[in-house]
């Protein structure tokens, strides 16, 4: 009788938490909001450090002047300008990201893949100046 009473018992907690599961899998994901702190899917962010440490700024629209941002998380570099000061990227968008070494797309010209983080190269470390996506919304 003890264990029919358990196995009822577990069947239902197993049942409920996979109904659990289940809601927390299709809760709505949360909305991307530019220069948040939070680095969201659909947005492109900037370290102030290589290997994505220090301080970073998260963005979801292009930016022509990044000397008029600053890098706005916890760590070495915030509050500082995050042109010319970047050393390391993470793409957590689904498209390409560009970026370049002057203002308004001027300069050099890099490009980093959707879902790609990594450091920049010479041509690119400490040199971003505009960043701009790929999509054509």
């Amino acid at each position: 009788m003890k264990n029919t009473g358990l196995r009822r018992t577990l069947s239902t907690a197993v049942a409920l938490g996979a109904l659990g599961a289940g809601a927390l899998a299709t809760a709505a994901p949360a909305s991307a909001a530019n220069k948040d702190g939070y680095l969201d899917y659909h947005e492109f962010s900037l370290t102030y450090y290589a290997s994505q440490t220090g301080s970073w700024t998260d963005f979801l629209y292009d930016e022509a002047l990044l000397s008029n941002d600053t890098f706005i998380t916890p760590g070495d570099g915030q509050g500082k300008i995050v042109d010319n000061n970047a050393e390391s990227y993470f793409n957590r968008d689904n498209v390409t990201w560009y970026v370049y070494t002057n203002s308004y797309a001027g300069g050099i010209e890099g490009w980093i893949p959707a879902e790609h983080l990594g450091n920049f190269s010479t041509n690119f470390k400490n040199q971003v100046s505009s960043i701009y996506d790929n999509d054509a919304n």
